[in-house]
């Protein structure tokens, strides 16, 4: 276990401890969230890291990579992402002209880099994960390592998808630098990341299944992401809600705290997330539009 000493926002070095949740896949090894004394940032403190990190995600649990194994709540999660995919299509369209080159970053197994192409879109992935690149390569993808993205020229992509992926990404730092050097002039940085200032977060606390640590080394709120972007030469443009992550991680979260998913606890919960997060765009997880300035 590695402890972070600087803040990879600001520079400060005074953090405090605001939470204590767990690996809810296993045991329940719990972890540390500090809060960065100066910016309010918080990460996961201390973090593992190298094989130790990636040993948390080898279970076939982790849906991202697998795409499921057939559980009740793997076909919602299914079924949710199918819609998703098309709405996150729509809204990028809107901010671009014609058919963009798109780099879906962390594609997983390739579900929406799959549907952009099936549009006419150019575009290609990369997944540090060997399993979800064997099972994008079932669907006729070929996603690459993260270490091969150097080969990527500079200022040729329009648009960087990250859905659920910085949070994960140890370089944080370098990773924006390389989006910033890779995207075109007034390129997109297109990234969803779980709001810790929501109110399923506010309710669940430790037992919020969004920390998901140790998977997720950072914990973002709005202006987070705001500080970073123009830290790296990017202006966030708009801020947009995703409303069904609200019940599915109000879902795992009740499945946390009770052993159990109480689904109808688990959608009140979800709705009034949703209804107290509408008009300020504060819901259970927030996709932010990013121009390179």
């Amino acid at each position: 276990m590695n402890k972070h000493i600087s803040c990879p926002s600001c520079g400060g070095s005074d953090f405090k401890s605001v939470r204590k949740p767990y690996y809810y896949r296993g045991k329940r090894e719990e972890f540390n969230i500090d809060a960065c004394g100066d910016c309010g940032f918080w990460l996961t403190n201390p973090f593992p890291e190298g094989q130790d990190l990636a040993a948390y995600y080898e279970t076939e649990d982790y849906v991202s990579h697998t795409d499921g194994k057939g559980s009740a709540l793997d076909w919602v999660y299914n079924i949710i992402r199918a819609r998703a995919i098309k709405s996150k299509f729509r809204l990028i369209n809107s901010f671009v002209n014609g058919q963009p080159s798109l780099v879906d970053y962390g594609a997983g197994t390739g579900a929406f880099l799959s549907f952009c192409q099936t549009q006419g879109w150019k575009g290609m992935g990369f997944e540090p994960s060997a399993v979800a690149r064997e099972n994008a390569a079932t669907k006729g993808l070929t996603l690459l390592d993260p270490s091969k993205r150097d080969e990527l020229e500079v200022d040729s992509v329009d648009v960087f998808t990250l859905w659920h992926v910085l949070e994960h990404i140890p370089d944080l730092n370098d990773t924006l630098r390389y989006f910033n050097s890779r995207l075109k002039s007034e390129g997109l940085l297109v990234i969803a990341v779980p709001n810790h200032e929501s109110y399923d977060a506010q309710k669940y606390k430790d037992d919020w299944a969004a920390y998901d640590v140790p998977l997720h080394l950072w914990h973002f709120a709005k202006s987070d992401i705001s500080n970073l972007g123009s830290k790296h030469g990017f202006k966030v443009e708009e801020i947009v809600n995703m409303p069904f992550d609200s019940f599915y991680v109000s879902l795992l979260s009740e499945n946390n705290r009770h052993g159990s998913m109480r689904p109808i606890s688990a959608f009140l919960t979800g709705l009034k997330s949703n209804l107290r997060g509408a008009k300020s765009k504060n819901m259970s997880s927030l996709i932010y539009i990013l121009r390179k300035a």
